[in-house]
């Protein structure tokens, strides 16, 4: 994983050498400008150093604001699909960032734990440990290939609004209700597996970066013995094709068995809360929006063509029940609140086990993941697991919406169940991508 790339205004300098060292205390290899040796090329090296980085953190102020240096790095950032980290130092925070959740370090605060945690799903952190500690995690480490870092990007799908207490979020100019956990992930580095029928172990095949300069790779970071996907031999999904996977495991084994051809339609199920993934292939999709689309914003241009790894996603939104199986096992926590817009008894009532889970944080999104051993995607796996390879407005086309795509504008005026609008999948399969709630994704965003 990358190293943090902190933008900042030299007037900001005291306290960003203060973040700098904290951040160095607690396992983070950071850079910042002000090391570069002397006779260098200036913009280069920023620019090289920014491409490289995991994560980058924006210490806001007026005085960056203003900073021409601060808001190129920051549009380079988005652009590469960096994940965005802010923090408000003095003054209010952007607009160009307030879809982000930011830290308030106002009275040169350093940020607290969470924010360290945040940082480290998306970029390496080594705390100190004892030598024999080392030597074990390094054993461990040979058996597995390293974790990617998100290649998150700009979303056309979603116009990016706040509004307060409603909290609604615009989808192609059609509203829609928030906020939930959204959509786990599933991946390898080679996403066909070697199985048994008990067992799914990982290939020795070599990684294949993106063009974001990232590994997929997540599908090896084995969970607990219970992150069990349950065989569904000679099973039929929706799409009519064949879902065969047994459990998820990283212990490798010499003799192997043939190999599924997956494709789009092939589906998989989690043994661990009972979802069903959908396989996204790898290859080339567009990213961004073009003038066609009556909402594209300014920041959603211009439309690129970019390059994912092959992933699982989970076909749904997590539901109450599901998450409520988390919390039950201590793993997550309780939703700020039980209600829904016109349910004063929503999350632990029975009726409403199979709608989506709603008032859930960042934090809960990710620890609900790690708990079902999966991960939360990026803005770009999101993004093609939404719309497909060919830039379509919507997941279902560019066909205005309609009350039998999703549910939209306050049409009904609340939740609805989990995949009730089967018409409005994406390319490939994926349901709810649009309308009824808004989803998390890596870094901290919403989507």
């Amino acid at each position: 994983m990358g190293h943090i790339f902190i933008s900042y205004s030299h007037k900001d300098k005291d306290y960003v050498h203060k973040l700098h060292d904290a951040l160095q205390s607690e396992g983070f290899e950071v850079w910042i400008d002000d090391r570069i040796d002397y006779g260098t090329v200036w913009p280069r090296v920023i620019q090289n150093q920014l491409d490289s980085s995991g994560a980058l953190i924006l210490v806001m102020s007026p005085r960056a604001f203003d900073s021409f240096w601060v808001q190129n790095e920051l549009d380079r950032a988005r652009e590469n699909g960096i994940p965005i980290f802010p923090l408000l130092l003095e003054g209010r925070q952007w607009l160009s960032v307030q879809t982000l959740q930011y830290v308030d370090v106002r009275d040169k605060l350093l940020p607290p734990e969470r924010f360290y945690k945040r940082l480290e799903s998306v970029t390496s952190r080594n705390k100190p440990v004892p030598p024999l500690v080392i030597q074990e995690e390094k054993s461990v480490d040979k058996q597995k290939p390293e974790a990617a870092k998100p290649v998150g990007t700009k979303k056309p799908i979603a116009e990016r609004k706040s509004v307060q207490s409603l909290n609604l979020r615009v989808i192609g100019g059609v509203l829609s209700i928030l906020i939930v956990i959204g959509f786990c992930i599933w991946a390898s580095a080679s996403i066909t597996k070697n199985f048994t029928s008990d067992s799914i172990v990982p290939t020795t095949s070599t990684f294949q970066p993106d063009l974001f300069g990232t590994i997929a790779a997540f599908g090896t970071q084995t969970a607990a013995a219970q992150t069990t996907v349950h065989p569904t031999s000679n099973q039929s999904d929706l799409f009519g094709t064949i879902a065969a996977f047994g459990t998820q495991t990283a212990i490798a084994q010499t003799s192997i068995p043939p190999t599924p051809t997956l494709h789009i339609g092939s589906t998989m199920i989690s043994g661990k809360d009972g979802m069903t993934l959908v396989y996204v292939p790898a290859g080339y999709f567009l990213m961004g929006s073009t003038d066609s689309d009556p909402n594209v914003q300014a920041n959603e241009k211009p439309q690129q063509n970019g390059y994912l790894s092959a992933f699982w996603i989970d076909r749904t939104d997590v539901t109450n029940k599901m998450y409520a199986s988390c919390v039950a096992a201590n793993q997550c926590n309780t939703p700020s609140s039980k209600t829904s817009s016109s349910r004063s008894n929503y999350y632990g009532n029975s009726e409403f086990d199979n709608f989506p889970v709603i008032y859930v944080s960042w934090d809960d999104a990710v620890a609900y993941c790690k708990w079902v051993g999966r991960q939360l995607p990026t803005e770009a796996q999101w993004e093609k697991a939404a719309r497909g390879t060919d830039g379509s407005i919507y997941p279902w086309g560019n066909t205005f919406p309609d009350s039998t795509l999703l549910n939209f504008n306050s049409n009904v005026g609340d939740t609805t169940e989990v995949g009730k609008y089967p018409k409005g999948a994406s390319p490939y399969g994926a349901l709810d991508m649009a309308g009824n709630v808004s989803q998390w994704v890596m870094g901290g965003r919403l989507v």
